[in-house]
């Protein structure tokens, strides 16, 4: 018999990351032509993100401006999908603020992937689009850069909305 004592705490960490990812990933086998969500999986994005900001609320995290919001949505990102997530490069500003990230949990580029490219680009857009509006609704998230559209590295732009 197995004891939740008896699995080391970061153990059990790394097993919550990996199912949360995979159900996250699941979501993204059905992307309608063009690579959208569905509105009925567009809602779990969205109440997500309601999730997301209880979360920040209850801890106290920052997201006042661009820069606030890189450093709870990866705060978050990091403890919902494990240590791929953890942002090495960050710029933020009042204004604007760039996350990179050279690793992915959602992407796995390897032949045989249960999602296709298309599918995990989906799905994280709709993911970091419902938590930032859910965050701070003045503020946007755009990805510039992804690596299941083919490039080195994700880089995602995090600023004010405009009008």
């Amino acid at each position: 018999m197995v004891r939740i004592k008896d699995i080391p705490e970061g153990t059990r960490w790394l097993m919550a990351t990996h199912v949360l990812t995979r159900l996250v990933v699941a979501l993204g086998r059905a992307p309608a032509e063009g690579g959208t969500i569905p509105p009925d999986i567009e809602r779990l994005f969205s109440e997500m993100g309601d999730e997301i900001r209880i979360i920040a609320d209850r801890y106290g995290m920052p997201r006042q401006h661009a820069a606030d919001l890189v450093q709870t949505l990866g705060a978050v990102s990091v403890v919902l999908f494990g240590p791929a997530f953890e942002t090495r490069f960050i710029e933020g500003f009042p204004e604007e603020g760039v996350i990179r990230l050279t690793e992915c949990a959602m992407f796995r580029d390897e032949t045989g992937s249960e999602i296709s490219p298309a599918g995990v680009h989906a799905v994280c857009t709709a993911y970091v689009r419902h938590a930032i509006e859910a965050l701070n609704p003045a503020y946007e998230i755009t990805t510039t850069r992804s690596r299941c559209g083919g490039d080195p590295f994700c880089e995602m732009v995090i600023e004010r909305k405009k009008g």
